[in-house]
């Protein structure tokens, strides 16, 4: 995997650079030694004349399982752990060490406005200094299925919404 471009939303970058360095090494580490994984059975997307508009090639759930297999080889990140420590709350995160909290998103464009949220609980009761959010290039996300969050698309929306998310967030845009 190839970790394409990133975006700092509130200076996210740089706190992870001074506060939580051992933490982005890490979290750079797993997603750069995941491999994308490939579908068994390509399939193809049409539009309405008959054209292929995509091939989808890529599987998301193994490919999320491959990135949790990296993690779990530092052995010092929390895996699907509880997103507001002491709440009867059953959202869980995907990653979380120290204040980091990690989300990987390769599903539905919707699913990352889940993830936002559930970053903005963690910081709301001082569980998280920030998030992370890995998401495909619109490239890859294309091989993977129809609307699928993305790189592209996150980093457009999510300054609009600046007043609302205070939370610092670094968005990691990986590739194929």
């Amino acid at each position: 995997m190839i970790i394409q471009e990133k975006h700092s939303h509130r200076h996210a970058e740089t706190i992870m650079s001074t506060s939580y360095p051992q933490e982005k090494a890490e979290i750079e580490a797993a997603l750069i030694a995941a491999p994308w994984v490939r579908k068994a059975k390509t399939r193809c997307v049409r539009n309405k004349k008959g054209k292929i508009t995509q091939t989808l090639t890529l599987d998301q759930k193994a490919t999320n399982a491959a990135i949790e297999t990296e993690f779990k080889r530092f052995k010092t990140w929390g895996i699907r752990p509880r997103i507001v420590s002491n709440s009867p709350s059953k959202l869980v995160a995907d990653f979380k060490r120290s204040d980091v909290q990690v989300e990987v998103q390769f599903g539905n464009a919707a699913r990352y406005y889940a993830d936002i949220f559930k970053f903005l609980l963690s910081y709301s009761v001082d569980d998280i200094e920030v998030g992370v959010l890995c998401v495909p290039m619109l490239r890859t996300a294309k091989c993977i299925d129809q609307n699928v969050a993305n790189f592209e698309r996150v980093v457009r929306e999510l300054p609009h919404a600046k007043m609302g998310i205070t939370i610092p967030i670094w968005v990691l845009g990986v590739e194929h």
